[in-house]
């Protein structure tokens, strides 16, 4: 996994917390690491140490060992028990590309959509236009992305 994809990860899982409500202080710690991440001269991997940690200073101790999970095994244990506690509605809509936890709540609530073949049906009628900040591209890519998935799902 290189620093980009690590980072991408770390956002994923910063934006979780924050559509959950949880802790500002650690919300933006998993920001500041993927920040970090991105800012490294080198693929993060060259750093990882003996105990499977990155040792970086600004990162705490916990952070350490998760990202050191990620970077050596391609996946974070905590991300995916964040993702398996989301109900399956919010779990599919994360699963269209461009759709992150706040779109998703906003889909759900405001349009009561229930799924990608929802979200692909709302994008054909020009109803996702209606969410403030989707604008007719926005939609189009929604659109697409979620037939993309339904056809690849059936």
């Amino acid at each position: 996994m290189n620093n980009r994809q690590a980072a991408r990860t770390l956002f994923g899982v910063a934006a979780l917390l924050e559509s959950e409500g949880g802790n500002p202080y650690r919300v933006r710690a998993y920001r500041r690491a993927a920040c970090s991440l991105l800012a490294l001269p080198a693929e993060a991997n060259l750093y990882i140490n003996a105990a499977n940690e990155l040792p970086l200073p600004w990162l705490g101790k916990r952070l350490r060992r998760k990202l050191g999970e990620l970077l050596t095994s391609g996946h974070m244990q905590f991300h995916e028990d964040l993702l398996d506690a989301l109900p399956p509605v919010k779990r599919e809509l994360l699963g269209i590309p461009g759709v992150g936890p706040k779109t998703a709540q906003r889909l759900e609530a405001e349009l009561h959509l229930d799924g990608a073949q929802a979200v692909a049906h709302a994008a054909q009628e020009g109803r996702l236009r209606q969410l403030r900040g989707i604008g007719p591209t926005r939609e189009r890519q929604l659109g697409q992305a979620a037939a993309e998935l339904v056809r690849k799902v059936a």
